[in-house]
């Protein structure tokens, strides 16, 4: 099973289905004739699409190419060439002989070799190990993994897994083993073979960039990091690894015998890239740097950004639309030339110790008439962003200020002072606050890029405030529809509830008040 030679992955294409060789997945992709990846899911779909990216960088840097539109030849020759002495075994998926390297697999030190166990029987199993909880995906659902499926999930495991208790530990491209990788990314276009040529392109860019840094990485470094024996105790420096490396942070290796795979593995006691203390900041061009806030007198505290549990809130898709607080690179931002619609991709795998917070993906459509607006200098975007920002807090004041003590006073039966601090109520409010949050976040990029330029702050604001208001009555009118109702006070509950919602409404938010209003929670 050699990557180079066999055809391994299952592509449906512009002529079907077909099973390519990854030299020709490249070589179809520059084409722009892949249509999708038969077995990749979809929270492997973008650490895929970074290894392919960066496969490619590397071989176009060495070969002195700027196009990613090549044969398939010129891609087996390049991808050999990274390979060294090494030959195919660094491409092929079984490769009996456990003191050679293979695919994403590193070589194992002979005392190493009798201490492998198992690991998984099938590719699901072998993937990133907080996923491996009967929740969101089920585990080991096939009996016979296909080979491109073993592929995703050694690419999986390899570049995005963070700490997994002893013996597991994670990839320098995330802020702490505890942290997780965001894959952040403006696209022009949906399809993997156009997203792909321009993330190679600008990927190149960015070479340029990183390697003028302090990192200290080596044009000519290492970039298959699996090539080199790894006994768990030794890590790499970066001055050994070119900056497209393609890191591996666990000791795996697949083993077959009579048409059947698994997966066997062996602790590692320290991190196999040696950057700790660089909190996740090692040039990753689809990870923005929280630059943090700095202090008077002291630079801010740099770090890798790290999506909260609660996932891709908008106030963090927010920071990154308008580069608040944070530092991006070029794939985070259009290149020269691009016109028509944008998009802002942002994937990730919240994890925490030793647990998920599940998988998160966003897709923000961004219209070229506001684009100016936000790739353009810092005074043209500073309104907007600026607006943003108070747009968020309105939504924080309504929720808590407006929706919560209607839901409390009519859950309560309209008592004449609401307490909030009861168990049980607050186990339902945090239904409803997930509901609403949900609803005015699905209008929060929209209304924004409504907004005229110039704009009067107050009249935008205060259309804001009647989208919120509007959602607020219907998860009101949801919550008194579900919610326990006490028999004796239930009209009076309603009744309260709804005086609530509207007094605290104006209360908060005076500038919408009206003479009258139309429509109820009960109409």
């Amino acid at each position: 099973m050699n990557l180079l030679v066999d055809p391994l992955f299952r592509a449906g294409t512009d002529r079907g289905q077909e099973s390519l060789s990854l030299p020709a997945l490249l070589a179809a992709l520059g084409g722009d004739r892949v249509h999708h990846l038969v077995g990749l899911q979809r929270h492997q779909a973008d650490a895929f699409h970074v290894f392919l990216c960066c496969l490619a960088g590397a071989v176009l840097a060495r070969g002195g190419q700027t196009d990613p539109v090549q044969n398939e030849a010129y891609w087996r020759q390049g991808l050999r060439s990274l390979a060294g002495e090494a030959g195919d075994d660094a491409w092929t998926l079984v490769v009996p002989d456990l003191s050679r390297p293979a695919f994403m697999q590193p070589p194992l030190p002979a005392e190493d070799r009798d201490k492998l166990k198992r690991a998984a029987f099938t590719a699901d199993a072998l993937d990133l190990l907080p996923t491996a909880k009967n929740h969101d995906l089920k585990q080991t659902r096939a009996v016979q993994s296909s080979p491109d499926e073993w592929i995703y999930a050694l690419v999986s495991l390899q570049t995005m897994s963070g700490y997994f208790g002893r013996g597991n530990p994670g990839i320098a491209r995330m802020n702490s083993g505890f942290g997780n990788r965001p894959i952040v990314e403006l696209v022009r276009s949906r399809t993997l073979g156009q997203r792909w040529r321009d993330a190679v392109s600008r990927l190149l860019q960015h070479r340029r960039q990183v390697l003028a840094d302090a990192f200290g990485y080596d044009p000519h470094g290492l970039v298959l990091v699996w090539l080199e024996p790894w006994d768990g105790r030794s890590s790499l420096p970066l001055s050994r690894l070119d900056p497209f490396h393609i890191e591996i942070c666990r000791r795996v290796r697949l083993r077959g015998q009579d048409g059947l795979v698994w997966a066997e593995a062996v602790p590692s006691e320290s991190n196999r890239i040696a950057a700790k203390d660089l909190k996740g900041v090692v040039g990753d061009a689809w990870l923005p740097i929280d630059i943090g806030a700095a202090k008077e007198g002291q630079a801010g505290d740099e770090k890798a950004l790290t999506i909260p549990p609660q996932g891709l809130t908008p106030d963090i898709l927010r920071r990154v639309v308008f580069a608040d607080g944070l530092r991006l690179s070029p794939l985070q931002r259009p290149a020269d030339g691009w016109s028509g619609p944008l998009w802002l991709t942002v994937s990730v795998l919240v994890r925490g110790q030793g647990t998920t917070d599940g998988f998160h993906e966003q897709e923000i459509p961004i219209p070229q008439r506001v684009q100016p607006r936000l790739f353009g200098s810092r005074d043209l975007r500073q309104p907007l962003a600026q607006l943003s920002r108070t747009a968020l807090e309105y939504a924080g004041i309504f929720e808590n200020r407006v929706l919560k003590p209607a839901v409390f006073k009519y859950l309560e039966g309209a008592p004449e002072t609401i307490q909030f601090d009861r168990v049980s109520a607050k186990a339902w409010w945090q239904r409803f606050s997930g509901r609403f949050s949900s609803l005015w976040s699905q209008d929060y990029f929209p209304w924004l890029w409504s907004v005229p330029d110039p704009f009067d702050e107050e009249s935008v604001l205060t259309e804001w405030v009647k989208l919120l208001r509007d959602r607020g009555l219907a998860v009101l009118s949801e919550a008194t529809a579900v919610l326990p109702r006490r028999a004796g006070r239930q009209y009076r509950a309603l009744v309260e509830a709804e005086r609530t919602f509207w007094a605290a409404l104006y209360r908060a938010f005076p500038f919408v008040k009206e003479e009258t209003h139309a429509g109820t929670t009960t109409s």
